[in-house]
């Protein structure tokens, strides 16, 4: 396996924006379907997919390990957030008729990501707050077992355990993004039937008819031998 990071194209201190941006900016081209080769296209999949997790990538910095990628199952749970919010659509016993649900259905999960992008931030500052309050802590007596000391680091452990759960679920969300950017909503209304134009057009011709009579400014429309469809055309 050759370097994930020059296989992206990205420096070793790339975000997680720019890491996301490089996956999208080549997998346009070497996906099999665009020309591109099965092999190329499966090391830029297991670059972003090691890259993009925030556990997996420090693994491969400290180690050079690459765990073995699950473009499946990170799709499948991509699916799985369009299903979630596509849901709560269906059952709001709303009229699709005029809804953009596309937009919507974008428009939430940006929203969700935006509040656990925010709980992350929380969570790093309380983890911070951990590890100040463990400087602190002293034994008034002498003995190995630090009660405090477990217990905040315990606190810590279940802190980083919530953070890789919301990063692994923005993640997903923002896979959830590239899939819905594939499709669309479209409107399903029937074009308007030839007598309906016929009568809206005589309707109108009539008001200018009226209006050119009050103001005597020219000709009557009626001089123009037009009948008012029947209603049985």
């Amino acid at each position: 396996m050759r370097d994930l990071y020059r296989i992206l194209g990205i420096g070793r201190g790339a975000a997680r924006e720019e890491i996301h941006r490089a996956y999208r900016r080549k997998a346009k081209f070497s996906h099999p379907d665009s020309g591109g080769s099965v092999g190329a296209f499966g090391e830029l999949a297991t670059a972003y997919a090691v890259l993009s997790n925030p556990r997996c990538r420090e693994r491969y910095d400290c180690s050079g390990e690459v765990e073995p990628p699950r473009p499946d199952n990170f799709d499948a749970s991509a699916v799985e957030v369009i299903a979630h919010k596509l849901g709560l659509i269906i059952h709001a016993e709303r009229d699709l008729t005029d809804l953009d649900v596309g937009a919507l259905i974008d428009e939430t999960i940006r929203e969700d990501m935006a509040q656990r992008r925010a709980a992350v931030a929380s969570q790093r500052r309380a983890i911070d707050r951990v590890g100040r309050l463990r400087s602190r802590i002293k034994r008034k007596v002498n003995g190995r077992d630090n009660v405090l000391v477990r217990v905040l680091d315990w606190h810590e452990s279940s802190t980083r355990i919530q953070i890789d759960k919301n990063e692994a679920a923005i993640a997903s969300m923002e896979r959830a993004l590239e899939i819905l950017r594939d499709y669309s909503f479209a409107e399903d209304r029937p074009p308007a039937a030839i007598h309906d134009v016929s009568v809206a057009l005589h309707d109108a011709l009539h008001s200018l008819d009226q209006l050119a009579a009050v103001l005597k400014t020219g000709p009557a429309w009626c001089d123009v031998d037009i009948a008012r469809p029947s209603a049985s055309g």
